[in-house]
């Protein structure tokens, strides 16, 4: 076990602290609760938007703070405000706009406000109408998307404050395609993704280990007290610059390859397991 003493707890949600159907185990929650009365905090790391976060996680006592959008936005979960934002530049909004434009119906965007999440209306009723998507995903998606009829228009009129894009790619032979035009032809952006069918867009100072390391300096923790946990590329850099760094069993290789530590499955509860383990060593 790593000598280090925790004093925050950040997770990611899907496929980590959320199992595979993104429920949060009744375990889990109460984990979360005892660290929190233990003086260990609990915040979340999520590539989600903030207006996407489970209300049932939203309501856990305890919880009081979120890193959103891949870290482009911080948000006081108990008063609904955020903390800290950046927004993409205009300039790099265009190039990204532009590039999608080469692929359209087979790449669709999304746009993100505030935390609130932005779709091109046809994105919906396609995903919505595949059978080969989760009841899960399609409540999540009609949950928390706003659609919108003409994205590129909604995209232009408020060109101005978007957190964060999105690339959903349904041909996913040209992830790699488009991962490599975006390093190449937009400028200023951070960009990564969670899963192999979408790619996530943000500022150049964003990202989970960007945003850990904001929360930090915010709650005077310093970062070699934290503990992350994760499963995807998205979590890698974050798993990596935590003090103690774990991956769930279930997650992709970067995130393997980045802890200090892998556990079991995130169906088997394993993050509120090590989490009880944490505390322990407080005693």
């Amino acid at each position: 076990m790593l000598e280090t003493e925790i004093k925050m707890l950040a997770f990611d949600l899907d496929d980590t602290a959320l199992d595979g159907n993104g429920q949060l185990a009744p375990e889990t929650r109460e984990a979360f609760i005892k660290a929190a009365e233990a003086g260990v905090e609990p915040v979340i790391a999520s590539g989600r938007s903030f207006y996407s976060l489970p209300q049932e996680l939203l309501e856990v006592p305890g919880i009081r703070y979120a890193i959103c959008s891949n870290g482009a936005n911080l948000f006081d979960t108990v008063n609904r405000k955020c903390l800290d934002s950046m927004c993409l530049e205009e300039y790099s909004i265009d190039q990204i706009v532009k590039i999608a434009d080469d692929y359209k119906d087979t790449v669709y965007l999304d746009a993100f406000t505030e935390g609130v999440p932005h779709s091109d209306r046809r994105l919906l009723d396609t995903l919505l109408s595949n059978d080969k998507i989760s009841e899960h995903r399609k409540a999540y998606l009609r949950r928390t998307r706003r659609p919108e009829e003409d994205i590129r228009g909604f995209i232009r009129d408020n060109k101005s404050h978007l957190d964060c894009m999105n690339y959903n790619v349904f041909d996913t032979r040209l992830f790699d395609e488009l991962m490599s035009r975006l390093a190449n032809e937009v400028q200023d952006i951070y960009f990564t993704s969670s899963i192999p069918e979408l790619i996530e867009i943000s500022y150049k100072d964003s990202g989970k280990a960007a945003g850990l390391r904001r929360m930090c300096d915010y709650l005077n923790i310093p970062i070699q007290n934290v503990a992350a946990f994760g499963n995807a590329d998205n979590d890698a850099e974050m798993i990596s610059v935590a003090g103690r760094g774990y991956a769930v069993a279930n997650s992709s290789q970067v995130a393997l390859d980045a802890a200090d530590l892998v556990i079991g499955p995130c169906w088997e509860n394993s993050v509120a397991e090590e989490i009880m383990r944490i505390l322990e060593e407080k005693h």
